[in-house]
């Protein structure tokens, strides 16, 4: 007996289309459908190694490998931040502040760049004490996400033809 089968039937855009298209001539298959399912089955993958508590390194050698940070894949410790928790976004995975449209690591670049502290910090954004050490913290543990993401906007802004590196007068 033949296993039963689902049709997927979905829009793409003719970037979506051009990015399949050349997913599919990247992996060498013969059909979208096979490029498709394929990237489905790396991405497991991954998820399950990551989950697992690897991390996934790229280089040309074991001494210049970097780690590679895929907000996508990175765990994010649901439920375990009282001060932090996750809000909708298109791409971004980082954590935000309760109360405030302000994401952590808007916070803990700020200290980091002033040189301060948690107390000094919670003074300066107005936070409770607490909320900034739990900034520090979440912010520590998740660098390689928060890099990528800085990463990440910095190449969207690019496209954008945004000079990030022009400084206005004072």
């Amino acid at each position: 007996m033949a296993g039963t089968t689902k049709r997927a039937n979905f829009d793409l855009s003719a970037e979506q289309e051009e990015l399949l298209a050349n997913l599919r001539a990247q992996l060498a298959v013969s059909s979208t459908k096979d490029a498709v399912l394929r990237a489905a089955q790396l991405t497991t993958l991954l998820l399950e190694e990551v989950q697992q508590g690897n991390r996934l390194f790229v280089g040309k050698s074991p001494a210049t490998a970097v780690r590679l940070a895929i907000p996508e894949l990175e765990t994010r410790g649901r439920g375990q931040w009282r001060w932090l928790l996750e809000r909708p976004h298109p791409w971004r995975r980082q954590l935000w502040v309760k109360g405030r449209k302000l994401l952590a690591s808007a916070v803990w670049l700020d200290a980091l760049t002033n040189g301060m502290g948690p107390r000094e910090a919670a003074e300066s954004w107005d936070l409770p004490l607490e909320a900034c050490e739990e900034i520090f913290a979440y912010c520590e543990a998740n660098k390689p996400l928060i890099e990528a993401e800085a990463n990440e906007e910095r190449q969207r802004l690019k496209r954008e033809k945004i000079d990030i590196d022009a400084r206005t007068p004072a």
